[in-house]
């Protein structure tokens, strides 16, 4: 069995020159409908996909060694099995 996760914080995350932005609702929203595009095309496929939902997750960023701040923060993540 596969498994593909999209999180909120991959398609709304951006480090700025000193911080970052992240407006949750909408990187959660597009997530959603990622995960949801992806079960459709292996349902093409011949796959039989099954959606899920991980809830909200802790995602952290940056830290030790990587020139930026370390963050924390939440957001929802979804699951497709295959």
């Amino acid at each position: 069995m596969s498994q593909r996760v999209f999180c909120g914080s991959d398609f709304g995350f951006r480090w700025t020159d000193d911080w970052y932005e992240y407006d949750g609702l909408p990187a959660e929203k597009a997530a959603r409908q990622a995960r949801d595009k992806f079960a459709k095309d292996l349902k093409t496929h011949g796959e039989r996909p099954r959606k899920g939902t991980l809830g909200t997750q802790l995602i952290s960023k940056g830290g030790i060694g990587s020139g930026r701040p370390h963050i924390e923060f939440h957001t929802k993540c979804y699951y497709v099995n295959w």
